[in-house]
């Protein structure tokens, strides 16, 4: 959420808790201290807790094109409301960097592609150039999507809330 405060702009991500039913208060203290802890992020996170699970989409004020969405399984759901609310933050903020880190790489990638696109004398980076049909601008772009779903996998193998989530990549 962008603020203006004095004529400066602060960065804050924000929990959108439209869509949760159950321990409104409790998640409107976590929502504060989500806030408070996110000074230098510019991300919503929209929560609904339907089912006995948590669904989670991350949308990145800045990239109009990209959503994260992550969905823990019902154990993971119980374990994360078993914690403390600074612990159920600190799970949020870890989420926030993976999906930060993600839309990093994805942004570097986008932009090498678009400076080599510059530079493409002859045409021959989003033509049709592979047996497949595949371009070499897609050659070189799915990769960084495999990065980004292995670095998102080895950062949540290990977390006993996060490592059973279903991502959409």
């Amino acid at each position: 959420m962008l603020t203006v405060n004095n004529n400066h702009q602060n960065f804050t991500a924000r929990l959108d808790l439209t869509n949760i039913k159950l321990n409104k208060t409790r998640w409107k203290n976590i929502s504060k201290m989500f806030e408070d802890k996110t000074q230098k992020a510019n991300y919503t996170f929209e929560l609904s807790d339907s089912n006995r699970q948590l669904d989670i989409y991350a949308l990145p004020d800045e990239l109009e094109d990209v959503e994260h969405s992550c969905t823990l399984s019902k154990e993971g759901t119980k374990k994360l409301m078993e914690e403390s609310d600074e612990k159920i933050t600190q799970k949020l903020i870890k989420l926030l960097n993976i999906f930060t880190h993600q839309d990093n790489v994805r942004t570097t990638a986008v932009e090498f592609l678009q400076k080599l696109e510059k530079s493409d004398k002859y045409g021959t980076l989003i033509t049709p150039y592979y047996k497949d049909g595949d371009s070499i601008y897609s050659k070189i772009f799915s990769p960084v999507i495999d990065k980004m779903k292995a670095d998102r996998i080895a950062a949540t193998e290990r977390d006993t809330i996060l490592k059973d989530a279903q991502f959409i990549d």
